[in-house]
């Protein structure tokens, strides 16, 4: 279900990019970056939010002043920054150019994570960066993954912008997983106060009317598809798989996004999957997958 829910993501929000292109409201794209992460994030805070509110009072109370900069840079860098650039980048890329270019978070994150918390990099750390770098090289040789007419370098410096925000909230997550903090804390007042501050960009940048002349297509739109069923949807899938699988399990799985990121835009936005694109897909999922892979084999071999 996670793999699903996130693998069509991009091409959810892509899409209602391009309707709300067709259908202004006083001269402007009634999706932008402010009420759709607004809503996504408020919807998925306060769900966590609520049903542990005894518990986040407690965490809030043992909080020390190093531990609420952790929160905010955290906070600021995975549910503002990050969001913001993959929306920016995904209006003037393809969902296949964003979706490869983003699968970049992970060996960024391993680098950063040797750099900062002193974390030794993943075994077989450079053959899994030089496959993910040449799938990325052979998508960018293919019109229809990188390089066609939607992509522009504005997207790209946000694709990149997206991933350096993406891996530094990996390495903070990572601290803060360690401290035992409750998800209401972490995760739902950490949405809800970023979504809060998405309100009032979309108040101070574009007016009320932001919100109050929406047709019911963006009610169904972003509300119903993308912020209870893709962004909460695929939270809840996460954490459940997480409670029953090990973490390199749902990571390996996780991957297969990708496979859902290309499939659906092709099938519903009509991006072409050219050969190229296709082998630098396979390239970059065997770059995502390969420390899984040897992790699980080498203990296979050494169990027999």
């Amino acid at each position: 279900m996670y793999v699903l829910l996130k693998g069509l993501n991009a091409t959810v929000l892509k899409g209602l990019q391009e309707i709300g292109a067709q259908r202004l409201v006083n001269g402007e794209n009634p999706i932008s970056f402010c009420n759709v992460f607004f809503l996504a994030q408020m919807i998925v805070g306060l769900a966590v939010m609520l049903p542990g509110r005894r518990q986040l009072v407690h965490d809030l109370a043992r909080l020390v002043p190093s531990d609420r900069w952790l929160l905010a840079v955290d906070a600021f860098l995975g549910l503002f920054v990050g969001p913001v650039a993959y929306y920016f980048a995904l209006s003037s890329l393809s969902v296949i150019s964003q979706t490869l270019l983003f699968a970049l978070v992970l060996p960024v994150s391993a680098l950063l994570a040797q750099r900062l918390l002193a974390e030794p990099l993943p075994h077989g750390f450079g053959v899994s960066f030089g496959l993910i770098g040449l799938g990325l090289l052979l998508a960018n040789l293919a019109g229809g993954g990188m390089g066609g007419a939607m992509d522009k370098l504005a997207g790209l410096g946000w694709a990149l912008l997206g991933v350096l925000a993406f891996s530094g909230a990996a390495v903070t997550g990572r601290r803060i997983a360690s401290k035992g903090w409750s998800g209401a804390l972490t995760v739902g007042l950490a949405s809800t106060v970023s979504a809060l501050i998405f309100g009032l960009l979309a108040l101070v940048l574009f007016g009320p009317a932001h919100f109050v002349l929406l047709q019911l297509w963006w009610v169904v739109g972003v509300i119903g598809l993308y912020g209870l069923t893709l962004s909460l949807g695929s939270e809840l899938a996460l954490r459940r798989a997480y409670s029953e699988l090990p973490v390199a399990t749902v990571s390996l799985w996780g991957s297969l996004t990708i496979v859902v990121a290309v499939l659906s835009a092709a099938l519903f936005l009509g991006e072409q999957i050219s050969g190229p694109t296709l082998a630098g897909v396979v390239l970059l999922l065997l770059g995502v997958s390969r420390e899984h892979w040897h992790r699980r084999l080498d203990t296979g071999l050494r169990r027999h």
